[in-house]
C-alpha cells in the first residue's frame, strides 16, 4: 500500500521553523535558483528502493517538490532574501565544475558563506512535513540558530556535503543511520539534487567518520565571512548512500523521507 506524503499544510498554522502560527506559505525544496523545477512524481523512498515493486505510482507535483509548511518571514525574509543567495551560487558554482569539458583538478575550491548556507540546508529541510515544527531535542536550537545570525553552529550538529551528478532528488527528513562497524545509531538528514548533497547528522558518535567535507569546522565564524570551501570533484560517492542499506549499515525511515523524478525517469 503506498505510503501517503502530505506537502500542504493548512493555510494558517505553525511554522516548522519558528514555531509561530500564522499563514503558511509554499517553499521549494531545494530553492528553484539552483534546479530546474519541473514536474515531478513524488514516492517514499521505501516505495522507490524495493527490490520487488520499485516502481509503483507516485504523487505528481508540478514545478518541483512544495511544503505549505513555513511562515513568510522564514521563507521570504530568511530562507529567500538571506540564505538561499548563498546557498544558490555555491551550489550552482560547483554544477558549473561538473558540467566543465576541461581537464579540472580533483579538489576544486568554491568561495562560499558557510553559515548562511548551513542555514539555508536547515532551513529546507525543515519545512518537510505537514505540522513539523518538533524536531526532538534540537528543535529550539536548530529554531534559534535559523532566526539569530549572530549564532554558531550547535556543537551537536554537522553539515557535510559531496558532489551529486544525478538527475534526481532525494530528501529526507527523519532517518537514523547505523554503521554496523561502528554499532552506533546516528540521526542524520540529507537532502540530494543536482550537482551537490548534504547531510546534517544529529549527536554525531565520535567513532563515525564520514570522509567529507564538513561545513561544521566553520561553525564560529560570522554570518558574512567568505572562505574557500573545497569541492571534491573526483570523489565517489555511491549514488545510493546513505539512502539505502548495505553490507556494512543500516537504515530507517520516518514519514518525510521522498525521491522525486521527473515522470520520464519515474516510469523506468
Amino acid at each position: 500500500m503506498p505510503i501517503q506524503i502530505a506537502t500542504r499544510g493548512p493555510v494558517h498554522g505553525q511554522c516548522n521553523i519558528c514555531g509561530e502560527v500564522g499563514k503558511l506559505t509554499e517553499d521549494h525544496t531545494p530553492p528553484k535558483g539552483c534546479i530546474k523545477v519541473g514536474q515531478v512524481v513524488i514516492q517514499h523512498i521505501v516505495q522507490r528502493l524495493a527490490v520487488e515493486a520499485p516502481h509503483k505510482k507516485g504523487r505528481s507535483s508540478q514545478n518541483g517538490v512544495k511544503y505549505r509548511t513555513i511562515c513568510h518571514r522564514c521563507n521570504n525574509s530568511l530562507l529567500g532574501a538571506k540564505y538561499d543567495i548563498a546557498f544558490n551560487q555555491f551550489v550552482n558554482t560547483a554544477g558549473e565544475y561538473l558540467k566543465s569539458t576541461l581537464a579540472l583538478p580533483p579538489v576544486v575550491s568554491v568561495k562560499g558563506k558557510p553559515q548562511k548556507i548551513m542555514r539555508a540546508v536547515l532551513g529546507h529541510i525543515s519545512a518537510q512535513g505537514v505540522d513539523r515544527y518538533l524536531k526532538g531535542p534540537e528543535t529550539e536550537s536548530v529554531r534559534d540558530y535559523f532566526l539569530d545570525d549572530s549564532q554558531c553552529l550547535p556543537a551537536s550538529i554537522n553539515v557535510y556535503y559531496w558532489v551529486f551528478p544525478y538527475n534526481r532528488q532525494v530528501l529526507v527528513r527523519d532517518c537514523a543511520y547505523l554503521d554496523l562497524l561502528v554499532g552506533k545509531p546516528v540521526a542524520i538528514r540529507f537532502m540530494k539534487f543536482f550537482p551537490m548533497a548534504f547531510m546534517v547528522t544529529w549527536q554525531e558518535p565520535e567513532d563515525y567518520k564520514f570522509d567529507l567535507p564538513n561545513m561544521g569546522a566553520w561553525r564560529s565564524i560570522a554570518i558574512d565571512d567568505e572562505v574557500e570551501m573545497p569541492i571534491p570533484l573526483k570523489k565517489v560517492v555511491h549514488p545510493y548512500w546513505p539512502d539505502a542499506p548495505s553490507e556494512t549499515s543500516v537504515v530507517t525511515y520516518g514519514q518525510e523521507a521522498i525521491v522525486a523524478l521527473s515522470r520520464t525517469s519515474a516510469e523506468r
